[in-house]
């Protein structure tokens, strides 16, 4: 009895693993669910030469880790396409506990954007997967 209770947790496990991780390995991590990792900006729109914050909270209850790499989208004609960024990355992290945020500034003059709809995304990990968090943002001018 107990060798099929444990069958059955374990199965119940590795479907909710794959329905959360989905097949990639990821989970997309968004301000319109219960996720615990948001990133949220300080604004919607910008300038070229503005400093764009962005903020990492974690809403969950352990412990995730940061970079400071991201990745840039651009939407044209209603598909995300990835936006060449040529920058170097401090190679450290950030452990974030449970409740604190992290904010990382972001010189938009740096990137030499276009007028555009634009995505940024970070990868965040806990100890069990890595979550991929993202906030869409316009610039103007």
């Amino acid at each position: 009895m107990k060798r099929a209770v444990l069958a059955v947790l374990i199965i119940v496990g590795l479907v909710a693993g794959y329905l959360i991780l989905g097949h990639n390995g990821s989970a997309e991590a968004s301000h319109d669910n219960n996720t615990p990792v948001t990133l949220s900006l300080d604004r919607e729109r910008y300038s070229t030469t503005d400093t764009m914050l962005m903020t990492i909270t974690n809403n969950g209850n352990e412990t995730v880790t940061v970079g400071y790499p991201f990745e840039l989208y651009r939407e044209e004609n209603g598909e995300w396409v990835k936006v060449n960024v040529d920058l170097m990355f401090i190679q450290s992290v950030v452990q974030l506990e449970p409740g604190k945020s992290w904010t990382q500034k972001v010189s938009l003059s740096q990137l030499k954007l276009s007028s555009g709809h634009y995505k940024i995304v970070k990868k965040v990990s806990t100890h069990q997967m890595t979550l991929t968090v993202s906030a869409e943002f316009y610039i103007e001018g």
